[in-house]
């Protein structure tokens, strides 16, 4: 990676144009829509991650699930402890639209503050017909929110 001193972005309509010294990008700013970013101090410039195929829109936990994997539990096991799909698809089911769509929001911030910026979210776990458009409702909603700052 190159090093850049005194750094600085520049913006316009959403789209990176250059990247490169301040002082310098400063003097190639000629539309109202543009804007130049200062990177202050040590860091790091570097495109967000995209993940094509989520399902984050979901009820209930799948922590327990993991560590019983984890500790050498078949599927079949884990499914007979009462964890597994089914018990995914019964927590989401029990969710409201809007339980859901918080859920899925923050489920969506969480991958923000990792570094995904790009997500498609999939249903399936409502397993019919009213809960997987209740699910396809809960990812619009989430979407509509704008991310934190």
């Amino acid at each position: 990676m190159e090093i850049v001193q005194e750094a600085g972005i520049l913006i316009q309509d959403d789209k990176i144009l250059e990247v490169g010294n301040f002082e310098e990008l400063r003097s190639k700013i000629t539309l109202d829509q543009t804007e130049l970013h200062i990177l202050e101090g040590d860091c790091v410039a570097v495109p967000g991650w995209i993940d094509c195929h989520t399902h984050i829109c979901f009820g209930g936990t799948r922590a327990r699930d993991f560590a019983m994997r984890n500790a050498g539990k078949s599927y079949l096991e884990i499914a007979e402890a009462g964890g597994g799909i089914w018990d995914t698809v019964t927590q989401t089911r029990k969710l409201d639209l809007i339980q859901l769509a918080a859920s899925t929001t923050k489920n969506a911030n969480q991958h923000l503050l990792e570094g995904v910026t790009t997500i498609e979210v999939k249903s399936g776990y409502g397993l019919n017909h009213e809960e997987e458009l209740k699910m396809l409702r809960a990812i619009k909603e989430a979407n509509s929110k704008p991310p934190p700052i």
